[in-house]
């Protein structure tokens, strides 16, 4: 038989358990609502600049890395965290479901960040080729990982009935993995976005579409870059219970800044009166379109027409 001190051991690691999880629903349900906020203050931007717009790949990739979030960080986390009558069969299909959403959603949020590099690169097809095998290997890598630590993810019957939520027992530090790629391949973009911005703030010109496009796009990736380094100390250092702390919110963060980006360089063009196909990828600078790599003489020539608009 069991001492007493050897129950109350128990009952404090319960309760200390129970507290680390109410502690990671807290997390979640911030994510959440920090989304739907946002969202209901972009809508009217969303409406206005995408809704009416004709059908697109960008228009399809803008809706898909938008709503998704509805479906991992909103409906699946709350059932998965609040429910009282789950069991751990429906726990593990849940969490894999949840986790590949997660995964799939963020790595669409990072394509159309990543297309918009390409597009200050003058749509090059050589840097194409770079940032393709990029995007490939890091999500390719990331499904791979993924799919080790939600197979390693144990789940037990609740300890009480009106325990909420999953009973997680054990689950693998491999995780930390995912946040490793992406933390590197957020540092490579955010490289490939101060070099042209550089040249672009040296040339001069329209100084609005390079706050929208440069200055606004080196801040969303030092925000996911730092997001990121966090993610991986606290999978590191903390109990596997806290392993998935962050991830609603960077999940979420990911794609309402996405959806920023896209809305802004989408409102930039609206009130220069420009149409752009994708409002992403085709981004005018003076007085054409970016189609191609620009030439010195073309950036030149570029210089004097902006010095003559202004």
């Amino acid at each position: 038989m069991s001492s007493i001190s050897d129950i109350l051991m128990e009952l404090r690691q319960l309760t200390d358990y129970v507290n680390s999880m109410r502690l990671v629903t807290y997390f979640d349900v911030v994510g959440a609502t920090i989304f739907l906020y946002d969202y209901l203050l972009t809508l009217g931007m969303e409406v206005n600049l995408v809704w009416s717009s004709k059908w697109t790949f960008m228009k399809v990739l803008y809706f898909a890395q938008r709503y998704l979030p509805f479906v991992d960080s909103v409906a699946l986390c709350f059932l998965n965290q609040l429910s009282t009558t789950i069991d751990p069969t429906t726990c593990k299909m849940v969490d894999k479901a949840r986790g590949v959403l997660m995964i799939t959603g963020i790595s669409l949020s990072e394509l159309v960040l990543t297309l918009r590099v390409w597009a200050v690169w003058g749509r090059s097809s050589r840097m194409g080729l770079v940032l393709s095998i990029l995007f490939f290997l890091a999500v390719s890598t990331s499904f791979v990982v993924s799919g080790f630590f939600l197979s390693s993810i144990q789940f037990e019957n609740k300890p009480y009935p009106t325990f909420q939520g999953c009973f997680i027992i054990s689950a693998s530090r491999l995780v930390y993995m995912n946040w490793v790629i992406l933390m590197v391949y957020e540092a490579a973009i955010l490289v490939l976005m101060v070099i042209p911005g550089i040249s672009a703030y040296r040339i001069g010109g329209d100084t609005a579409l390079h706050a929208v496009v440069y200055r606004d796009g080196v801040i969303v990736y030092i925000y996911l870059f730092a997001l990121s380094t966090i993610n991986v100390i606290v999978s590191i250092s903390l109990p596997h219970i806290y392993l998935d702390i962050l991830w609603s919110v960077e999940r979420c963060l990911h794609s309402m800044l996405t959806s920023r980006v896209l809305l802004d360089i989408r409102a930039y063009g609206s009130k220069a009166h420009v149409v752009w196909a994708d409002g992403i990828t085709e981004l005018h600078f003076g007085s054409e379109m970016v189609q191609t790599k620009p030439t010195l003489a073309t950036r030149l020539r570029w210089a004097r027409v902006w010095k003559s608009e202004a």
